[in-house]
Formats: C-alpha cells, sequence, structure tokens
C-alpha cells in the first residue's frame, strides 16, 4: 500500500517553538513546583570528609527539632545501588566509611525545607580520616585503595592495531604531549531533584524527578527498590537544563522514595547550587599522554595513547563517567583523518572525589581535545601551516564508508568540504596577514581550528541501551492529533520538531499537534534523551507512526471514494484522488467517520485511529560533523583572551527545523568557551571541593560568547529522514578550537597548548619575561 507524497511545509522550515509560549509566559511547570497537601520536604547532612571512618552518627537531637517528622540513616534506609562489573557497592546513606565530600550520610525530613535544614545542623558525626586518594599518581600506585577490597584501577583495556609497532618505529618523525582536562560539571539552571507519593485510592507509587529518561529511571529505581514497574509512575514536569548530569541515577533519589512510602505522605527535595557543585556527576577529569607518528609532508602515520580517568569515588550507577569518556575519546583519537594505526592503553581509577557520570559529549569534547591538538603539533613540529596538515589528512567523499583503525565505520560526510568552508567565511588568508601586522605592534592575534566528528544515535548511551524509540499517535475524532514519546526534552524544542515531522506526512497544520512525554503511564516506552538520539531514532519513530496513520487515513478515503489506496494524496488537510481535489475528503471529516460513522469504514478496518510505532534505525550510529574556526587575541599583560571572530559549518544531515539546531550551536559554542577559559571543579589538599559556588565556578555569560556565523552542509544519512544528531558537536569542535587559537597566538613565546582551561594566570606565566620571536 502506498500513497503519494506531499510537499514537506514544515520540515525544514524555522517554525518558532510551541513550547516556548507557556516557558516565556512562566506557565512551566518545573519540580519544585510540585506541591500537594501534606507534603513533606528533605535536606541532606553530607560528608565534610573526603575519606573517613563513621565512628558514629548522633542524629537524637534533630530528631526531637520541632516540625521534624522522621530522620533516616543507612540503618533505617539501608538501600544500595551495586555496580558489579566493577565489584562495587554504594549506599545510598553512607554506611561505616565516606569516600568523597559531599557523600549524603543523613536524611532530614520535616514540615518544611528550612526546619529540615536547621535541624541538620544538630546532627553530630564523629569521623576517624583517613588519607585521601586524591591524585592519579596516588591511584595508579594502590599507595591507599578508595575500597579496601579491590585495587583503585577497576577498569583496564588496551588496543592495538596490528603492524603499529613497525610504523611508528620507522617513523620520520615523532612528537609527544600530555593532554589535561580537568574536572567540569553540568550546572543544569534547574537543579536536579525528586518527589514521591502514594496514590491514597490506587497504591500506586508515583515520583516526579527532573530526569532525562523517564522510562529508565523506573527502571533504576524499581530494580533497586525491588518494586513492580506497573505499580509505579514516573512523571517528568519541565526540564530547566540536564546536558547528560540529569540521565544519571542518584542515591537522593531512592531516599526521597522510601521516605514517601514509610511516612505515607509526600515527600521533596530540590538540591541547591552547592549540593550540586558536590555532587552532581562530575566529568572531564582526564589525562592523554599522546605520541604522533609522522612523515615529512604531515601525513600522521600512527598514533598512540595513554588515558587515565579519574571517576572518583563510586562508579556512578548505570553510567561510570571515566569509562565513557575514555571509551568515546579513544573509540574517535583519529577523529576526521585517515590515521591507520594506533595504540591505546586506558587505565579508570577510584579515587576520593565525586563520582563521574555523562557530561555533555562524554569524551567527545576530550577526544576532539587530543585529536586537534596532536595535529596541530605535527604542524608546529614541521613549520607547517596547520590547514595544510589537515588537509593531507582528511577523510575525502571517495572514502566513504570509512572504518577507522578504532573500528568504527563512518557514514558519509563531508569533512574535507566543512573545513574549506569554514576557511572561506573565516577569511583565513586574510587573517593571517592581519596577524602578521598585529604582531609588528605588539598583538597576539590567533586562529584555531576544530573539526569535528559526532557520534549519534547509538544503541548505547548515558540515557540507557535502548536501541530503538516509540511515538503513539492518536487523532482526534475532531482531527487534532495528540502524539506522545518516549524522549525526555530538557529545552531541546522536541515537542516543535516532532510537530513539524507529523504534520508533513499528514498535511495539517503543525499546530494542530500536541506533543506529550514525560509520564510513563501515558509516554511508550523508550530510551528517553542522550547521545543525540532524539532527531535521529525519535524522529523516525515519529516520521514511521505518521505513516501508519497515514495509510489508515488513505484506506478510508480510497473507500469512500471508491479509489485505489496508491492514488490518494494529501494536500491541504484534505485526502483526494490524486490531481482531482473535487473527489476528496477533509482529515476531519475521514478522523470523524473513523470514531462515530464507523458503518461507512471498510469491511475489515477498526474504528477509531491510533497507532503505536517503534522505529530502530538501520545504522547502529550516524556520525554528524562540521568544523568551527575561532580567531582570538590575547593580552599578555593581563592573561585575558578576546573572541573576535567565530565561525562554524555544520553537518547533520537533514534539518527538521534550522533555527533549532542553530540555539544548539550557539549553547554548546558558549558550554565550550566555559570549558575552554573558565570552569574548573578544584579540591583541595585535604579532598574539599573549593568551588562550591557559582563565584568560585565560573560560567561564561553573555558578554563572553561571540556572535556567530553559520552554514550549514546536508549530508543525509541511512536513516528514515536522512537525520543525523547534532546536540553534542558544538561543544566537541569548540574547546580545541579555541585552546589551538591561544597557542597560534602565542606561538612567537613558543607556548602550546595542552590543559584546559587556560586562565589568565596561565597566560601570563607562559609569556612573561620572554621575549616573542618573530614567525
Amino acid at each position: 500500500m502506498s500513497q503519494k507524497l506531499t510537499k514537506p511545509r514544515f520540515t525544514g522550515a524555522r517554525v518558532t517553538r510551541m513550547e516556548d509560549d507557556r516557558l516565556l509566559k512562566g506557565q512551566g511547570r518545573y519540580l519544585d513546583d510540585i506541591a500537594v497537601p501534606g507534603m513533606l520536604e528533605m535536606a541532606f547532612v553530607r560528608s565534610n570528609r573526603a575519606a573517613a571512618k563513621l565512628v558514629s552518627v548522633n542524629v537524637d537531637e534533630a530528631r526531637k527539632y520541632p516540625g521534624v517528622v522522621a530522620v533516616f540513616t543507612a540503618d533505617n534506609c539501608p538501600y544500595v545501588m551495586n555496580s558489579k562489573d566493577y565489584e562495587v557497592a554504594q549506599s545510598v546513606l553512607a554506611k561505616d566509611e565516606v569516600r568523597f565530600v559531599g557523600e549524603p550520610i543523613v536524611a532530614i525530613v520535616a514540615e518544611s525545607r528550612y526546619i529540615a535544614e536547621d535541624a541538620a545542623e544538630l546532627v553530630a558525626i564523629q569521623y576517624e580520616s583517613l588519607p585521601p586518594v586524591l591524585s592519579r599518581e596516588d591511584a595508579l600506585n594502590d599507595t591507599r585503595r578508595v575500597h579496601t577490597h579491590r585495587p583503585n584501577v577497576f577498569s583496564h583495556w588496551e588496543k592495538i592495531t596490528d603492524g603499529f609497532d613497525e610504523v611508528f618505529a620507522s617513523a620520520p618523525h615523532r612528537a609527544q604531549a600530555s593532554f589535561v582536562t580537568h574536572r567540569q560539571t553540568g550546572v543544569s539552571m534547574e537543579t536536579r531533584g525528586c518527589a514521591a507519593m502514594i496514590d491514597p485510592t490506587s497504591g500506586r507509587l508515583t515520583v516526579y524527578v527532573s530526569h532525562q529518561s523517564p522510562h529508565q529511571f523506573r527502571t533504576d529505581l524499581t530494580k533497586i527498590m525491588n518494586l513492580d514497574e506497573h505499580q509505579v509512575r514516573i512523571v517528568v514536569p519541565e526540564v530547566g537544563g540536564a546536558f547528560g548530569i540529569k540521565a544519571m541515577f542518584y542515591g537522593e533519589y531512592i531516599v526521597v522514595t522510601h521516605a514517601a512510602k514509610a511516612l505515607g505522605r509526600p515527600v521533596k527535595w530540590v538540591s541547591d547550587r552547592t549540593e550540586c557543585l558536590l555532587a552532581d556527576c562530575h566529568s572531564r577529569d582526564n589525562l592523554h599522554e599522546v605520541e604522533v607518528a609522522f612523515d615529512d609532508d604531515g601525513v600522521i602515520l600512527a598514533v598512540k595513547d595513554r588515558v587515565v580517568g579519574d571517576t572518583g569515588a563510586y562508579p556512578i550507577f548505570g553510567f561510570p563517567g571515566a569509562v565513557g569518556e575514555a571509551g568515546w575519546a579513544t573509540s574517535f583519537l583519529t577523529g576526521p583523518y585517515k590515521i591507520p594505526y594506533v595504540s591505546i592503553t586506558v587505565d579508570c581509577v577510584f579515587s576520593n572525589k565525586a563520582p563521574e557520570g555523562a557530561y555533555r559529549g562524554v569524551g567527545g569534547p576530550v577526544g576532539a581535545q587530543v585529536q586537534e591538538g596532536y595535529v596541530d603539533l605535527v604542524a608546529r613540529k614541521l613549520g607547517k601551516d596547520p590547514v595544510e596538515v589537515r588537509r593531507v589528512n582528511l577523510i575525502q567523499q571517495a572514502d566513504f564508508p570509512y572504518s577507522t583503525a578504532t573500528g568504527n565505520v563512518y557514514d558519509p560526510g563531508s569533512y574535507a568540504e566543512s573545513l574549506e568552508e569554514a576557511l572561506r567565511l573565516i577569511d583565513y588568508e586574510g587573517f593571517r596577514q592581519k596577524q602578521a601586522e598585529a604582531r609588528k605592534d605588539g598583538r597576539y592575534l590567533g586562529i584555531g581550528i576544530g573539526v569535528f566528528v559526532e557520534p549519534s544515535a547509538g544503541v548505547s548511551s548515558e540515557a540507557g541501551s535502548t536501541p530503538y524509540e516509540s511515538v503513539t499517535l492518536r487523532m482526534e475524532p475532531s482531527g487534532k492529533i495528540t502524539a506522545a514519546t518516549g524522549l525526555g526534552p530538557s529545552g531541546q524544542g522536541h515537542e516543535t520538531t516532532l510537530a513539524q515531522l507529523i504534520a508533513d506526512e499528514l498535511s495539517v497544520d503543525v499546530k494542530d499537534i500536541v506533543v506529550l512525554h514525560g509520564d510513563t503511564d501515558s509516554a511508550p516506552f523508550g530510551g528517553g534523551t542522550g547521545g543525540s538520539r532524539s532527531a535521529t531514532i525519535g524522529g523516525g519513530a515519529a516520521l514511521k507512526a505518521a505513516k501508519e496513520m497515514r495509510g489508515k487515513l488513505a484506506k478510508i478515503a480510497a473507500h469512500l471514494l471508491e479509489a485505489s489506496v496508491e492514488d490518494i494524496e494529501f494536500v491541504d488537510g484534505q485526502a483526494q484522488v490524486a490531481g482531482v481535489p473535487s473527489r476528496g475528503h477533509a482529515i476531519a471529516e475521514l478522523a470523524q467517520i473513523a470514531y462515530t460513522d464507523v458503518s461507512k469504514l471498510p469491511d475489515d478496518m477498526q474504528p477509531g485511529l491510533e497507532v503505536v510505532s517503534r522505529y530502530r534505525p538501520p545504522m547502529s550510529v550516524t556520525h554528524s560533523n562540521g568544523a568551527h574556526i575561532a580567531t582570538v587575541e590575547v593580552d599578555i599583560d593581563t592573561g585575558l583572551v578576546k573572541i573576535l571572530d567565530y565561525v562554524i559549518v555544520n553537518d547533520c544531515g537533514v534539518l527538521i527545523n534550522p533555527m533549532l539546531v542553530e540555539g544548539q550551536i550557539h549553547g554548546g559554542v558558549a558550554q565550550g568557551i566555559g570549558s575552554t577559559f573558565l570552569e574548573e571543579l578544584r579540591y583541595d589538599d585535604a579532598g574539599q571541593l573549593v568551588t562550591t559556588s557559582l563565584q568560585d565556578y565560573l560560567l561564561p555569560s553573555m558578554t563572553d560568547v561571540p556572535n556567530m556565523r553559520i552554514a550549514h552542509i546536508v549530508t543525509p544519512s541511512a536513516n528514515d529522514g536522512g537525520f543525523k544528531g547534532m546536540g553534542e558537536g558544538s561543544l566537541i569542535a569548540g574547546p580545541p578550537a579555541l585552546a589551538n587559537a591561544v597557542s597560534d597566538a602565542l606561538e612567537p613565546f613558543d607556548v602550546f597548548v595542552t590543559e584546559i582551561p587556560i586562565l589568565p594566570q596561565h597566560i601570563v606565566a607562559w609569556t612573561q619575561d620572554k621575549v616573542a620571536v618573530e614567525a
């Protein structure tokens, strides 16, 4: 059965986000807006030691405090999150020992958060301090074990391509650098939290949570608490930013749910900003010791990477960050370049810091920092232009599908074309002339390039391991459409993009569609949002559901019009015989017949218009790509860096909504600026986190983010719709482009940046008392 396609009206158009109307009017309902009669609030007492035995935990005075309803410790909340692969169990409330500052020990439940916070001050904890493991060296040496029953190295793997040793040994040139990225976190505008309550009539448990993956959350919660899934409803209200940190599962959710069950009253906890910085998952704590082999022309022959990833005290439940980051970064060690030989050694270690998990891009920004760093290093060593080194190494159109030395298969992209277009937009040669003139005046301008590959829609991501996505579609008797998706949006505009796809398939107005999500009682089982899977897999599910609905409508129309289904086309809200508008029925009329005038339906057709579709893409991973180029001016007296210009060429396949794609790019570049110049979670020698407020942990502000010029190239994927993911590419490419621009600016001082964030004091130290050498 087929019907004639209509010309898309909405797919590819800059449709204004439909969800913004309620959000901009302040009508969005977030977790902290959840308030029901009798609701209690929770506050946590957290460890102020990085490593210590718990000698005693006295909660007597806290329990007596007026307004306190209950106090929970590991004794009366004895749940454990097991990471069997790594032989470690984490108590949701610390038992016997604490392993990082910020680890929850006691939960106070009171009539208000204020009372709970006051009572928390009365908890008396006696510690017996232990020497914390804070450096990679101490962790690797097993100087002291974070978990006494097992070594600190909890994950080790090696990969080497056949012939690597011979090629590496015989290469004309080799160069070495150690790339370091420091700890960061997502810092979503809405902090983490959850609320739990028992339905007094049905006895079912409802949990509201700010999370990216409602069904994965339900699976984790019910597994740990030994609950029946059908007795648990998860509701995700509006989510004010997530960036991967809200795809993780945290022990606080268990404590809140346990308290609600034990007390028979609703309980809510919303973290404050200090709790977020202490205990939201961290990321990016990595060392890559890289050695690259190359020839006289800059052709890279082989790369060796020795990685140490610090995951903190525990492998966060479901997605141990260091393993994910090292895996991602080394899997894409060769990036968009044809490098036939690699040698990779990875060690992931425990330390007495907060657990690491997912943060936008996972290991992508780290891997790109390494990949674009060693390309510039080759150029520096040979005295060549970095562009020329890229040109001789980039994967070309004739190479697709391209199998990398690390085992990935790239579907077609536009790696070389994206770079050339970005060079044109930035006027590369013109900038080089300006740079030379500026240096004569003692001004240091630089240009940096970040060419990237972004894998998307992988079977497995921080959102879980669901290799498909689901959409239910119901055309109401009025002809309006209610869709529901298993995705978990956190500001990306899923309601608009899915509605655009559905509207085009059914020839209806995009405003006639409402897209629901975030409620496991009404949304179909799905993988949620993570790993740039929403458009590629979720969009495919929306298309598939809409096509099935279209088939039902066409069948009804063909029956009424005494025509063949194949001759039915959809035009301007009507199903009609192709080319004969006078022989047709409005979509709304067909919907009304399907529900209330069922005698007119074909004999073999059930009444109603509902479909449930699950889409599993033909490719397990598709790859978007692009190029970022930044120009900067570095003030060597103050150490400040000013971004002069920033261009992006992006290829994410077919664009559903260019405006939303560009919004994602703007946000990713802003986060990249934070990664490169500002953001670092710092621990002191005792393991105390000293960046516990946004006065210490600096984020980019509006004035730090430049205007950007964005161009698009479209290389469709093989997935339905031709979409590729793009949620992470801009944060993957931004930091290396900016760091390389600083390197380029400071080349006269023989500075080559290998560590981010780049702070003003670094630049002053690198350049003070040194005389610049003309290039």
